[in-house]
């Protein structure tokens, strides 16, 4: 099996890593189409927008709900250490997206034209994927195990779903995109493992990661039955982002959370 280059990067994090059509029959089809970094710009940028500006909002509203989600948090606590002012960093993390998207396009030198009918398919195809994550949450423990934050309940709706949408860009941006990108990369190029051997440690070690991650900063705070919810849906969107690309991996933990935080309020209430 053939080794992967170390400088190849910037394509195992903006694109798929696992090639699969099984309904194409010459040229470019959904299957490609929809993995290809212009389409998931165009449909994740509504997305991207949302969140931003809502999070915008509630900064500078000193009576507004906090809706920030820890990943994004993080980001801009970081680059305050920079001297950077807090509400321009708080954009950053979609300008990280945006950039990344397009610059892969930039290089594939790709046309600039887009079949909207494709966007359509991949909000579909993203809400049937989410299916799955749900059945199997609600078994485990009523979705409770998605979030585990009871201050869930409190939020006005834009703002349930504005959390939804954080949570679906910039998790997966830090823990499919990033870390599967950047520990496929060691695997191969710097181990010389094979492509699927970095495949495989890239979903695990993210999906490990993306466990703990939900464990901070009360370390100890979440059962083992969560834990092991969290671990679970880290390895399924693990798969969906090497099979199926970054755009429909987001829009399906969005789609997922926008489902839970609305169970977890009609609990609250």
């Amino acid at each position: 099996m053939s080794r992967c280059p170390l400088n190849a990067i910037i394509a195992y994090m903006a694109k798929p890593l696992i090639k699969l059509n099984p309904f194409s029959r010459g040229g470019m089809g959904y299957f490609d189409l929809s993995r290809e970094p212009l389409y998931m710009l165009v449909f994740l940028l509504p997305l991207i927008v949302f969140y931003e500006v809502a999070l915008y909002f509630a900064y500078i509203d000193e009576h507004s709900n906090n809706i920030q989600i820890k990943a994004h948090d993080n980001l801009v606590r970081f680059l305050e250490y920079f001297d950077m002012p807090p509400t321009q960093g708080l954009g950053l993390g979609g300008i990280v997206i945006i950039s990344i998207l397009l610059l892969w396009h930039i290089i594939n030198a790709q046309k600039w034209t887009i079949k909207f009918r494709v966007i359509v398919y991949m909000a579909i195809e993203s809400v049937l994927l989410a299916i799955p994550l749900l059945i199997f949450g609600a078994f485990l423990g009523g979705l409770v195990a998605s979030t585990n934050d009871s201050s869930i309940g409190n939020l006005m709706p834009y703002e349930k779903l504005a959390v939804s949408i954080g949570a679906g860009l910039y998790e997966e941006l830090v823990f499919r995109m990033i870390i599967i990108g950047f520990v496929h990369t060691v695997v191969c190029g710097i181990f010389k493992q094979s492509d699927r051997s970095g495949i495989i440690v890239g979903v695990l070690v993210s999906a490990v990661i993306f466990a703990l991650y939900h464990d901070l900063p009360d370390t100890g705070s979440l059962s083992a039955l969560t834990l092991f919810f969290i671990f679970s849906a880290g390895i399924y969107l693990g798969i969906l982002y090497v099979s199926r690309g970054f755009g429909i991996v987001a829009a399906t933990h969005a789609a997922y959370d926008v489902v839970a935080t609305i169970y977890l309020a009609s609990i609250a209430t």
